[in-house]
């Protein structure tokens, strides 16, 4: 299998993409993480440093072992990256939409 080069036009994508993404991560994790132990942290269950320690911990552990599979669900179950690389300029079309479904959000 040989190694597709990222056409040079095309690596602010990338980069937005992936600032986009993880300022989009950090929020909703944080969000998920207020509903998670809000209960338990004020109920002084847990400190709030436990239940940051214990969230690390599962948003760690998720994203490893279950990562993988969301990103195939998207990749097969929802966007159909073959019709893109079918056609001229597919995958250049394919991440401006990502990166415009990102900025949309």
């Amino acid at each position: 299998m040989t190694a597709m080069l990222i056409p040079e036009s095309q690596i602010w994508m990338i980069v937005v993409g992936f600032i986009v993404a993880f300022i989009l991560a950090f929020g909703i994790g944080a969000n998920d993480v207020a509903n998670s132990f809000g209960t338990s942290v004020g109920s002084k269950v847990l400190t709030l440093r436990e239940a940051c320690i214990l969230a690390t911990i599962c948003e760690l552990c998720g994203a490893i072992l279950l990562g993988a599979k969301v990103s195939n669900t998207i990749r097969k179950g929802i966007v159909d990256t073959d019709w893109f690389m079918k056609i001229d300029n597919g995958a250049s079309m394919l991440m401006t939409g990502q990166v415009a479904a990102l900025g949309g959000t």
